[in-house]
C-alpha cells in the first residue's frame, strides 16, 4: 500500500502515441477553466469582507486547485469536451493502453496500475495532463521550499529557487518518480518549476497577478497558459531517465516511433520547439549533476538514442549532444 501510495501521482505520460495525429489548441478552454476558479475564490473572499492579505488569499487558492492524488483540473481536462485530447474514445484509450512505450509493464508492477494521463495541446506544446497536477500540486510543494529558503529583501533569491529545484528533484529521483515507477521525469520538474513562479507570481514581483480593490482582491490580468507551459514540457521532445529494467521495456517500445521522425508534422513541431527552447534553470541544476556523475544524462534515453539517430540536422545540436557537453 506504501508503494502504490508512493506511485499515486507518479502518473506517466507517452506523447509518442500523439505523433502523425491532429491534436487541437485548447489554451481558450483550459485558461477560462483557471480563471473561473480564480475568480470563484477571490469573489468569496470579497463576499466575505474579510481584510486578509494577498498571502491568505494565495492559500485559499493553493487549495482550490491541489488535491490528493489526481487534481481536479486534470481530471477535469481529461473528460470536458471543450479540450482535445488524445485518446479521446474509449476505443481509443483501449488502444493506447495496449500500444503505449508503457505497455510491457507487469501486472505487478504498482506503476502500472494507474492510468497513462492523456494529451492535449496548450500554446502549440503537447503535454500529458499530467503536467496540470505538476504545475499546481508540486509547483505549490516548491513555491513553500522557496518561501521557507527565502532571505529577506527585494526581488527573487535565486539561493532559495535552487533549494527549490533541489528538493524537487529528489523527490523525483525517490517516492515521486525513478524509485517509485522506474522513470525520472524532466518534464515532471519543469512543470513543478512553472507552478512556483504562478503561486509567486500572484503576490510578488512588478506585476502581481492578483491585486487589492476597495472591496477585496481581484485579478489584475487573466491567468493565460501560455505564460507557463514551454516545449520541455513534452515527454517525446525533454527525453525522462529511465532505471535498467524499466528502459529495457520502454526502448522496444520508442523504436515503434522511429518512422515518425520523418513525419512531416512532427519534424515541424519539433523545429517549433527548437526555435522556442531556453536552457531553464532546472535543465541547468540537472547538467551540473549529469557532469558530476550524479545523474544518467536524459538524451541518453531519447528516441534519437532509441533509433540510432545520432545526427538529427532539423532539431540541432539541442538533442543530439549529451547534456553533459552541450551545457555550459
Amino acid at each position: 500500500m506504501a508503494l502504490a501510495g508512493n506511485t499515486a501521482i507518479a502518473l506517466e505520460t507517452d506523447q509518442f502515441y500523439a505523433w502523425g495525429r491532429e491534436l487541437p489548441d485548447s489554451t481558450a478552454a483550459m485558461n477560462a477553466r483557471i480563471n473561473a476558479d480564480l475568480e470563484d475564490v477571490l469573489a468569496e473572499q470579497r463576499a466575505r469582507h474579510e481584510p486578509i492579505g494577498c498571502a491568505q488569499v494565495r492559500q485559499r487558492i493553493a487549495a482550490r486547485f491541489r488535491f490528493l492524488i489526481f487534481g481536479p483540473v486534470e481530471v477535469w481536462a481529461s473528460q470536458s469536451s471543450l479540450v482535445a485530447r488524445i485518446p479521446e474514445t474509449q476505443a481509443e484509450e483501449l488502444d493506447y493502453r495496449k500500444t503505449s512505450v508503457y505497455r510491457r509493464m507487469s501486472p505487478f508492477d504498482p506503476a502500472g496500475w494507474l492510468p497513462i494521463t492523456v494529451s492535449i495541446s496548450l500554446g502549440g506544446v503537447r503535454f500529458g495532463t499530467d503536467k496540470l497536477t505538476h504545475f499546481f500540486n508540486e509547483g505549490h510543494y516548491y513555491f513553500h521550499w522557496y518561501e521557507g529558503a527565502r532571505r529577506p529583501g527585494p526581488g527573487v533569491d535565486p539561493a532559495a529557487v535552487d533549494r527549490a529545484i533541489r528538493r524537487g528533484i529528489l523527490s523525483e529521483r525517490t517516492l515521486l518518480g525513478k524509485a517509485a515507477s522506474g522513470v525520472f521525469s524532466s518534464a515532471d520538474l519543469e512543470a513543478n518549476y512553472q507552478g512556483m513562479l504562478f503561486f509567486l507570481g500572484l503576490c510578488d514581483g512588478e506585476a502581481p497577478l492578483l491585486e487589492p480593490s476597495p472591496d477585496g482582491w481581484r485579478l489584475a490580468r487573466p491567468f493565460d497558459w501560455t505564460d507557463y507551459v514551454t516545449p520541455e514540457w513534452d515527454e517525446s521532445y525533454q527525453p525522462s531517465i529511465y532505471s535498467r529494467r524499466r528502459w529495457r521495456e520502454v526502448a522496444p517500445e520508442m523504436r515503434r516511433y522511429c518512422a515518425l521522425l520523418d513525419d512531416p508534422s512532427v519534424t515541424r513541431q519539433r523545429a517549433n520547439y527548437v526555435a522556442r527552447d531556453r536552457t531553464t534553470v532546472t535543465e541547468e541544476r540537472m547538467a551540473g549533476l549529469v557532469r558530476s556523475g550524479k545523474l544518467p544524462d536524459p538524451v541518453e534515453f531519447g528516441i534519437e538514442r532509441a533509433c540510432g539517430r545520432y545526427g538529427f540536422p532539423e532539431l540541432g545540436e539541442r538533442v543530439t549532444e549529451p547534456m553533459r557537453e552541450a551545457s555550459p
